[in-house]
Order: structure tokens, then sequence, then C-alpha cells
């Protein structure tokens, strides 16, 4: 296996829905990587702002404090526990902890404290006298939302939890907005450390579950994505700009003009986001599942730390009984599930886009082990068959990756074979083809695989420049016996001799089903009957068991 990590093979992605939906992927996954800076920032805030005096217990202002960063410390700490950050969770409690006592020792230990300092401002000025009131009811109600949506999410309930985080990151908000409308501090300015505590706290509960409706939709990379996005900011603009004219012509319900935008924006967001939802319903470029989402993090996952491996599974000549070949496959060894099948795994790479960097890691790999067999008596003369994707085609640079593979891993280029789908002709408009061409005159053979199981176009089996055709194994497990089975691989081998390639059938597991495929006319086997797929070490073994002595 290559030494190359997968992450330095990743290419910007953006020709169709399956890259764009990649791209989502990534930043959807960025966000979620970000959710523990997040929660431990809270955690700082939280901790500075908590009130450490000792002041009267029966002081409204002082229980409603104590409350609220009590909230935000424990949903931000439990947060860091949920992503297996326990040590960090410690570690910054330890460490913010004895830095308060520290604090406390200063004769300005006072200044540093969100309580004291709120008091000291509600004494001192009397004309925002129901300020303070207002603001450390609104750091309450905060906390409220921020400790109900976070049981609702433990519950399962997640589009109800970012509902009401929605509703909770506008709170710190409505002073903001308030000034952006004219409006002189209309219910009075939370206290810094309680605005950054909430809402680093509420970013890390969204950040936590991104991939999830309705924040999912915010997300998304192709134009409705960006349509939500231009849709909501210029939406909210405009209602900003209404409300400051209505500040100018009017005093009326003055106090009341940054709910009436916080209301706007929210039923924005939700507008938007609904229409989507619906949208998506019957488009191709339907948001995938949470579940999928979070397997496909697992792929991504997987590539950059070197979890896939290769194995090989021989094609034996029918006719001399001499090994022809190998076809690379890729594996999956989770390090907590064990071995995944690729029928698990592959879909889920082409529906993201992930195939295209882990199809070249696979091409890479089976070349470098290939070009390590170049001397031996058996190994060094069978060809290597890879699988390449239809995205693989559209990434545009297919031909100019596998050129430089077979440069930089000594590869004679007559020992590949790029074996194509037939749904990576489909709707052509002759791109594909003209790299067929460009890879058959480097020397490269091509290989027609799972022919008969798609759309069966006769055209580009006249037009492509071929060497094998693969019949399914779904035709060959139905052998022998199954009449409409061996007609149509009859028909499939017929039509194949016909224009020069040689046949491939893969899936024999039986004596019975190679006895009938050599009498039609097949030429290669492949199958159980001779071998399972083998690691590279395996292989030689069994290369040199069975094929002693042409060793």
């Amino acid at each position: 296996m290559s030494d190359t990590g997968i992450g330095e093979l990743t290419t910007p992605l953006t020709d169709n829905a399956a890259q764009r939906q990649f791209m989502r992927h990534r930043l959807v996954r960025k966000v979620q990587d970000n959710t523990h800076f997040l929660a431990m920032a809270s955690m700082v805030c939280g901790l500075l702002g908590f009130p450490h005096y000792l002041l009267d217990v029966e002081n409204n202002v002082w229980l409603a404090q104590l409350l609220t960063y009590l909230t935000f410390i424990l949903v931000s700490y439990n947060l860091l526990l949920e992503n297996g950050r326990t040590n960090l969770a410690m570690l910054t409690m330890s460490l913010v902890t004895i830095s308060l006592f520290v604090v406390q020792l200063s004769p300005y230990a006072a200044d540093f404290n969100d309580t004291a300092h709120l008091l000291r401002i509600s004494n001192d000025l009397q004309v925002h006298q129901g300020s303070p009131v207002v603001e450390y009811a609104a750091g309450a109600l905060l906390a409220c939302l921020i400790a109900t949506s976070y049981l609702f999410q433990r519950s399962g309930w997640l589009a109800t939890s970012q509902a009401i985080l929605y509703v909770a990151v506008m709170i710190p908000l409505i002073p903001l907005l308030g000034f952006l409308c004219g409006i002189a501090r209309p219910y009075g300015i939370m206290s810094p450390l309680t605005t950054l505590s909430g809402l680093l706290c509420a970013f890390s509960l969204l950040a936590k579950h991104a991939s999830h409706p309705p924040m999912s939709y915010l997300l998304l990379m192709d134009d409705n994505g960006k349509q939500i996005r231009f849709s909501i900011v210029f939406l909210s603009f405009f209602a900003i700009m209404l409300a400051r004219a209505g500040v100018e012509f009017g005093q009326d319900m003055l106090r009341a003009l940054p709910v009436v935008v916080v209301v706007s924006i929210l039923a924005i967001i939700y507008t938007m986001t609904a229409t989507y939802y619906r949208k998506g319903q019957t488009s191709e470029q339907i948001v995938l599942p949470a579940a999928d989402m979070d397997f496909a993090s697992q792929v991504e996952t997987a590539l950059d730390n070197h979890q896939f491996y290769m194995v090989y599974q021989p094609q034996v000549d029918f006719n001399t009984g001499k090994l022809k070949g190998v076809e690379a496959l890729v594996r999956w060894r989770h390090p907590e599930k064990g071995i995944i099948s690729p029928d698990k795994f592959i879909h889920m790479a082409e529906l993201t886009g992930l195939i295209v960097p882990l199809g070249k890691w696979v091409m890479r790999t089976a070349c470098t082990q290939a070009a390590q067999w170049n001397h031996h008596p058996v190994l060094g003369k069978a060809e290597i068959a890879v699988n390449v994707s239809a995205l693989q085609l559209q990434s545009g640079t297919l031909v100019e990756d596998i050129l430089q593979i077979l440069k930089e891993t000594g590869l004679p280029p007559h020992r590949l074979v790029v074996e194509l789908t037939e749904s990576s002709f489909v709707q052509d408009d002759g791109a594909n083809l003209r790299m067929m061409h460009r890879l058959k005159e480097a020397g490269i053979k091509l290989a027609i695989d799972d022919f008969g199981t798609g759309y069966s176009c006769l055209s580009y089996l006249r037009d492509i420049p071929g060497d094998y055709l693969k019949v399914d194994r779904s035709f060959v497990m139905e052998l022998p016996g199954h009449n409409k089975a061996e007609a149509v691989i009859q028909a499939i081998v017929s039509l194949g001799k016909s224009l020069d390639y040689r046949i491939i059938a893969e899936g024999i597991e039986n004596e019975a089903q190679a006895s009938f495929l050599k009498g039609i006319g097949c030429d290669i086997a492949q199958g159980f009957l001779f071998s399972k797929a083998l690691e590279a070490q395996a292989l030689q073994q069994w290369v040199s068991t069975h094929f002693s002595a042409e060793v």
C-alpha cells in the first residue's frame, strides 16, 4: 500500500451534483469538527463570568446570573464529553477555576465579575432602571432555551432543538438589531460574557448536528443553497432598513421594532428551508440523511487514516490454465467494525464524490504493487485490472493521472487494464470516448465491466477500443440449468467475439459453471472456484502453490 495520504490526493470538485454534495459534506464536517472549540470557549466565558462573590443570596440578579452561567457551563461540558474530549473538558475547567481563585485575590476582582458590574450599574444609573431587570431576565431566558434545546437534542428531536436554538441566538442580538434600527439601548445591553457564553454554547449545539435539517439546508453548496443564504441576508437587511425608516418617521411602538425584525428573520429562515425541503424531495440534489452523512464522514476519515487496503483476485486463462491477470479490489478495515464490504461504502463514495480521491488512491496503490512484481516469474507477466468510476472520468484529469502514476511507479502500460462500467458511456458527449482512445494509444488495455446489467447500448461497444468484455456474476450464478441465463450469456459471448473482445466470466464458484462457460467460448475465468481475493503476500504464496512449474 502506498504511503501517500488520501487527503493529499483530494482535489476541488465543482462539476456536478455529486461533487457539490461532497463539497457540502466537507463543509458540514468542518463545522462539526469545531464543536469542541466552541464548547471550550463557552465554558471559559461562563467560568469567567460566574458570580463567585457571596452576594445577597436573595438578590434576584445574582441568582439569575448564577443559573444562567451554570447552564452554559454544564451544557458545554457535556458536549465536550459527548465528543470524546473528556481530558480537554477537565483541563479547561481546572485551569479557569484556578485562575478565578487567583483573580479573587486582586483588589480589582469585582471588575472581572459580571454580576458585581451589573449591580454597580443598576445602583449608579437611574436613567434605565428597568434595564438590569430585562438584562438578567434575557440571560435567564437564553439559558432556559439552550437547556431545553439540549434536552430535545438528547431525546432525538433534532429539528425541534434547532428551531429553539434559532430563537435563542437571536436574544443576544436584539440590542444589536435595535442599535442598527437606530434605537439607543432599547432593552439594555446584556453583559459581554453572558452574550459570548450563550452564543458560543448555542452555536456549539448547532454545529454538533449540522448534518441534520433544517440546519443542513443552510449549508447546501448547489444553486438552491446559495439562493437560501442570499435571500436570508438580503431580506434581513431589507427588514432592518424598514425598521430604521419606522424610527425616523414615527415613535409609536418604537421599542418593539427589534422584536419585529427578529421574528421576520426567523420567518424568512424557516420559509426558505421548508421550501427547499419540499423541493428537494423530488430533486436529484436531495440532502443526505443524517445516518448517511455520518457514514460518509467515516469514509473520509478512513481515506485520511489509511484504513483502506487492496486485495487481488486471480484471473485464469481457460485455454492454457495459466494466470492471465489479477483484479485489484479495495477493502475497508474499520478500527471498530472490522472489515466492511465495498458494497456498503462504494455507493456512498460515489454519492458524495469521495470516489474520485479513493479511485486515484486505488489506481496508485495497485500500480505500485504490480510494479513490485515486475521481476516475479508469474506475477511479473500478469495484467492488473483496476475499476474506474464514471465520476473519475468526469473529473477531466483521469488520463493524466494514470499516465503520471505509470511513470512514477514504473509499471509497463500494457500490464494495466482499466475497467469501466456501462454507465460511464451513457449520454456521453464524446469526451469519455476521446479519453479511452488516449489510454489505448498509451498502450493501456480497456475492459467493459458488468456487461448486461446496465443499459447495454451496442453503439459504444462498436466505438470503444476495448479489449475485454466481462460477464456479470449475476448471470453466472444461475448457471447451469437456467435457460434464459444461458441464452443471455451465449448472446454476450457471441457478440463480444464478433467485435474482437476477449470474454471474462466472473463469479465462477463450481466446476459445472466453469465447464459451461469454457464450452461456449469464454476466454478468462475469475471466481472462488480458483481463488478468493487475496492480499499481496497471500497472492504470491497462492501463485507459488498453483503455478510452481512456471516459477
